[in-house]
C-alpha cells in the first residue's frame, strides 16, 4: 500500500521528464514545429500527472479500506 503513495508522487514529480522522453521517443524522426511541440508535450505531461494522481488516490482508498 505504501508503494502506491510513493509511485504516485514520483510519477507526478517526474512527469515533465517522462513527457519529454515519451515525445522524443515517439516523434524522433519527425521535425515538429514550435506550434506542434508545446501542445503535444503538455498532453504527455498532463497524462502522466493524471496517472500519478489516480495511483495516489488508489493508495488512499486502499489504506481506508484496510483500517
Amino acid at each position: 500500500m505504501k508503494k502506491q503513495f510513493v509511485i504516485g508522487i514520483m510519477l507526478i514529480v517526474l512527469s515533465t521528464l517522462l513527457g519529454y522522453m515519451s515525445l522524443n521517443l515517439l516523434y524522433a524522426n519527425q521535425n515538429l514545429s514550435e506550434g506542434e511541440f508545446k501542445p503535444m508535450l503538455n498532453g504527455f505531461i498532463y497524462s502522466y500527472m493524471i496517472s500519478g494522481i489516480l495511483i495516489f488516490i488508489l493508495g488512499i482508498l486502499n489504506k481506508r479500506k484496510n483500517e
